[in-house]
C-alpha cells in the first residue's frame, strides 16, 4: 500500500518540479547580507526582461542558493524566510509592472558557498521546440 501510495505522490508532484532543460541566463540580482531588498540600479534590467520576454513562450526561472552547513536550526529557518523574501520582491516587483510570462523559483538548498544572488533564467518552453521541429519535418514533405 505504501508503494503505491509513494507511486501516485510522484506521478502527481512531479509536474510541479521546475525542470529546465534549455534555458538562457539572464541575470544575478545581489543582496546585502540580511536584506531583502535589491540594489534600485537592478529595476533597469528587471525592466528590460519585461520588454524582451513579451510575447515569448516559456517562463522565468528565480532560482536562491542556501549553504547546506548550517548547524543552528533557527539560523536555517531564518536564511530560508530571507530566500523566499528575496524572490519574493523580484516577484512583486515584476507583477506591478504587468509581467505577463509565469514565473517558477526554485531555493537550491545544497550549496557549498554563502551566495546572495537570486540567479535569473528564461526557460524555454520545451514542447514548443519540439513542435517546432515537427513543423519542419512535415514542411520538407
Amino acid at each position: 500500500m505504501k508503494a503505491i501510495i509513494s507511486l501516485f505522490i510522484i506521478l502527481f508532484t512531479s509536474g510541479a518540479l521546475a525542470h529546465c532543460d534549455i534555458n538562457t541566463h539572464i541575470t544575478e540580482i545581489p543582496y546585502a547580507k540580511n536584506s531583502s531588498y535589491f540594489p534600485s540600479q537592478y529595476t533597469k534590467q528587471l525592466d528590460e526582461l519585461i520588454e524582451t520576454s513579451a510575447g515569448k513562450s516559456g517562463y522565468l526561472l528565480l532560482e536562491f542558493q542556501i549553504q547546506e552547513q548550517q548547524q543552528d536550526t533557527n539560523v536555517r529557518k531564518y536564511n530560508m524566510w530571507l530566500a523566499n523574501r528575496r524572490i519574493d520582491r523580484i516577484k512583486e516587483y515584476l507583477t506591478k509592472s504587468s509581467y505577463s510570462a509565469p514565473i517558477i523559483s526554485r531555493i537550491l538548498t545544497a550549496s557549498s558557498e554563502e551566495l546572495r544572488d537570486v540567479n535569473i533564467s528564461w526557460c524555454h518552453n520545451e514542447a514548443s521546440q519540439h513542435d517546432k521541429m515537427l513543423a519542419n519535418t512535415h514542411s520538407e514533405k
